[in-house]
């Protein structure tokens, strides 16, 4: 007989993997939402390696704007960078995708720490077989889903992409590139009605959100 895991609580540690702190627009949705749910941003070593090297090889990095980017992010999204100490959990995190076990190996070291339940954030979902990562203590979520769990309303919606526009804006005036790369010159300006929210936030995966935004009331 299986068991029926019930709609868990979004923990107040969250472990970032790379393919969400690869993006400068989803890096500071995070901020906002973390703000938004008093919870703490994390990753580890290996995953901020893993984010970089991408963002070099897909050029949208400089590599000395990367190395000065890289030193400062965790301040600068008021995360912490944990030890690499994953490796005596993996074997409890096998159902998890080889690449990715890592990840959730992190994840597992994390919720031992802190000894309560962790937040993995990834747009890999299936990578990351839900339920034996539940049964664990770790609470797998894509960016979508979580913002639709933190921000439940239209009005919400708006006040969390309106903060993460603030973020993202201090945040690039504060540490602007200096070296820009071709695609930071022809990066696409953030939207500003809800009907171009609607559509960015579905080229960038977040469907679920982009449906409860433009819905009519």
């Amino acid at each position: 007989m299986s068991v029926v895991l019930g709609k868990p609580e979004v923990p107040k540690h969250w472990l970032l993997d790379a393919n969400v702190i690869f993006s400068e627009w989803t890096r500071w949705l995070m901020v906002a939402l973390a703000e938004r749910h008093n919870a703490t941003l994390y990753w580890t070593p290996h995953i901020e390696s893993e984010c970089y090297r991408n963002l070099l090889r897909l050029g949208r990095l400089h590599p000395q704007d990367a190395d000065i980017e890289r030193t400062e992010l965790p301040a600068r999204l008021n995360a912490t960078l944990l030890p690499q100490v994953h490796e005596p959990y993996l074997a409890d995190v096998r159902q998890v995708d080889e690449k990715d076990r890592h990840v959730a190996a992190s994840a597992l070291a994390l919720r031992h720490k802190v000894q309560q339940p962790v937040a993995l954030l990834t747009w890999n979902l299936r990578d990351f077989p839900r339920k034996p990562l539940l049964k664990l203590g770790l609470v797998r979520l894509c960016p979508d889903e979580l913002c639709l769990e933190l921000a439940k309303t239209t009005l919400e919606i708006q006040a969390t992409l309106l903060r993460t526009v603030e973020l993202m804006q201090a945040g690039l005036a504060s540490h602007p590139p200096q070296t820009p790369t071709i695609y930071q010159t022809k990066a696409m300006p953030l939207p500003q009605s809800d009907h171009e929210w609607g559509a960015f936030l579905a080229r960038n995966r977040m469907h679920k959100t982009a449906r409860r935004l433009t819905r009519p009331n």
